[in-house]
């Protein structure tokens, strides 16, 4: 077990015995991980905000139930699957990203920096990260959620399927089926022949 995996369990630990100061460091270092998770399942960023902010005191006040604390990350991602999916059963929220979630401020192309500085290079960069966020928003729920946790969070296939309460194959599978789609939507976008995407 590496060193940050020992100070997130000690943390863990203390937070269960009541220390709020180790339960707001927990906070610190897993909230931005847990809203861009819920922001690219639900896309609207207030609703993520909102979202995030449950996933932790939910957290707080389940976390005497916590069996194992090493799993932490991963149970953080179930509470805040579940809640996604309660906001989307209530009709709040749909799972998926929504044009809005485009336009809001956090548009890629507002944010893009061409690896040169030219303004046509600008341009070509957030035209690729927006084509990007279209093809995920594309994804089934379940399919982004498990892209983002692998690909963005570096979740391993086992803690995602603990998170997710899914096997191992299925999250592969899931995983499989993302890449071919993002493979054959971004394929223009690519260098070279679909072999290489």
């Amino acid at each position: 077990m590496d060193r940050e995996a020992r100070e997130v369990q000690d943390l863990v630990a203390e937070a269960r015995a009541g220390n709020v100061a180790a339960f707001e460091a927990l906070y610190r270092s897993h909230q931005a991980g847990i809203f861009t998770f819920i922001r690219n399942l639900v896309g609207e960023r207030e609703l993520a905000a909102d979202l995030t902010q449950q996933t932790f005191v939910r957290a707080w006040e389940s976390l005497p139930r916590l069996r194992r604390t090493g799993a932490f990350r991963g149970w953080l991602h179930r509470i805040a699957m579940n809640l996604v999916r309660d906001e989307a059963k209530s009709g709040r929220a749909r799972l998926e990203m929504t044009e809005s979630s485009l336009a809001d401020g956090e548009s890629p192309a507002a944010r893009a920096d061409g690896p040169d500085g030219r303004p046509e290079s600008q341009l070509i960069s957030g035209e690729l990260r927006g084509e990007v966020r279209a093809a995920l928003a594309e994804l089934s729920p379940e399919q982004r959620a498990a892209v983002v946790m692998h690909h963005l969070e570096g979740m391993s296939v086992t803690e995602i399927a603990h998170a997710l309460k899914v096997r191992p194959g299925t999250v592969m599978s899931r995983l499989a089926r993302a890449r071919e789609a993002l493979r054959k939507r971004l394929a223009p976008y690519v260098e070279g022949d679909d072999e290489q995407v």
